[in-house]
């Protein structure tokens, strides 16, 4: 078996089924960081929320909308990674 053979079918898959599950926090890490983000630079979520509440004085409206955005972009990110996981590590599953 050649090398980039031995890498594609049998060194890459484990890694990157090892590695999944780190990935995955990673991302929704970085998710709840661009709000942090927000306060100093960049306008994401959060920020829109303050440029309502700043406008229409509409504090709770605007970040608990924004609140709920941010639940369903983490459950769903969370429900892709689970679903990822169960497909790539089905051969690990118990038999019976």
């Amino acid at each position: 078996m050649s090398r980039a053979k031995m890498m594609r079918r049998i060194i890459l898959p484990s890694a990157f089924r090892r590695a999944l599950p780190a990935y995955g926090n990673e991302v929704i890490f970085m998710l709840q960081a661009s709000a942090i983000a927000s306060v100093v630079t960049i306008m994401d979520l959060t920020g829109a929320a303050r440029f309502v509440y700043a406008r229409f004085y509409a504090p709770f409206e605007a970040f608990l909308f924004v609140a709920a955005i941010y639940l369903c972009l983490t459950f769903s990110i969370i429900y892709f990674f689970r679903h990822l996981e169960k497909r790539l590590l089905a051969h690990l599953k118990p038999q019976g």
